[in-house]
């Protein structure tokens, strides 16, 4: 079997632990149906997604699923030290050098984005620049306390910070061509200094938003989003932020699809399923089946009649 291209035009990768393995399996899904085909890593902690099967194992912590016809995930043991949301630039550093060194193009994708675009248009957005989405919080004005705090603390490292725009962007998802890849490298740095300030943080979200460095990696991102020359960004509406987009959907902040009751959330508090929330169960059948037939079933009717129980509401 062959477990990797070659000479990828494209690879994938995410970090997930515990129950992120669902939604892992849909943004897998939604991969594929949106025709993306080749090899994705996944770093992890803890056990193997009970959905795997027919691995082969290639080493230590390295294991291959055989998803579908040309689409392979290549599960990463990963260490248990700090949050996973801290190490993304070292793994995609990581894959480069040393799993997928031939790809023209490596993407990170948080484990709770569902795509909805074809994925060409990924590619030809990333030969543009590096590719990043506008956060639900921008703008963050360069005037900015917090963003002058970063001014200042880089300045002290020898790292001079000159704002470009007003813009905030998710880091949820970065996708970036080999010809910029010392953007990762950047990032790396980026985060590197910010650690000796807060070390090594087991959760996302330090002390409240006035620390500096609250979203750590996020943070370190938009900080090289203004050291770096060539990027590309577009706007919320690119992850569902506020405005439905055309390229993925997000399901930021605590709940998640997997673990929300539509029913409760609609009948106590008028809460409406979110358009993640439905493109989440959309995509929870091929080629990974996520649920058994009867918990899709029940998750995806409860979708339905809240949506249209929230269209009631609406219009009383």
């Amino acid at each position: 079997m062959n477990t990797m291209n070659n000479s990828p035009t494209s690879v994938i990768c995410t970090l997930f632990e515990k129950q992120y393995h669902l939604g892992f399996a849909v943004l897998l899904n939604s991969l594929y149906a949106n025709n993306f085909r080749g090899d994705i890593y996944a770093g992890y902690r803890g056990a193997l997604p009970p959905w795997v099967s027919d691995i082969r194992k290639v080493s230590e912590g390295h294991d291959v699923f055989s998803v579908a016809e040309d689409l392979f995930v290549h599960f990463l043991k990963q260490a248990d030290t700090g949050h996973m949301t801290n190490i993304k630039p070292d793994f995609m550093l990581e894959l480069w050098e040393k799993y997928c060194p031939m790809a023209e193009r490596l993407f990170y994708f948080d484990p709770d984005i569902v795509v909805k675009a074809d994925w060409r248009h990924f590619e030809e957005w990333s030969d543009l620049g590096v590719a990043m989405v506008e956060d639900m919080n921008s703008p963050i004005p360069m005037s900015h306390p917090i963003r002058l705090k970063w001014k200042h603390f880089y300045a002290e490292n020898g790292i001079r910070i000159v704002p470009k725009d007003d813009i905030y962007v998710n880091g949820g998802f970065v996708g970036v061509h080999r010809s910029y890849r010392a953007f990762l490298t950047r990032w790396k740095e980026v985060q590197t200094l910010m650690k000796r300030c807060i070390g090594s943080p087991l959760v996302i979200g330090i002390a409240d938003r006035w620390n500096p460095f609250h979203y750590t990696d996020q943070d370190a991102l938009n900080i090289v989003k203004d050291l770096y020359p060539s990027i590309s960004i577009m706007e919320k509406g690119a992850m569902d932020f506020g405005k439905i987009g055309y390229v993925m959907s997000h399901a930021a902040g605590k709940k998640k699809p997997w673990t929300k009751n539509h029913l409760r959330e609609i009948l106590l508090n008028s809460v409406k399923p979110a358009n993640t929330d439905k493109l989440y169960w959309k995509h929870t059948k091929t080629p990974v089946k996520v649920y058994s037939n009867l918990t899709y079933w029940r998750k995806h009717s409860a979708v339905r009649v809240s949506a249209m129980l929230g269209r009631v509401i609406g219009r009383s």
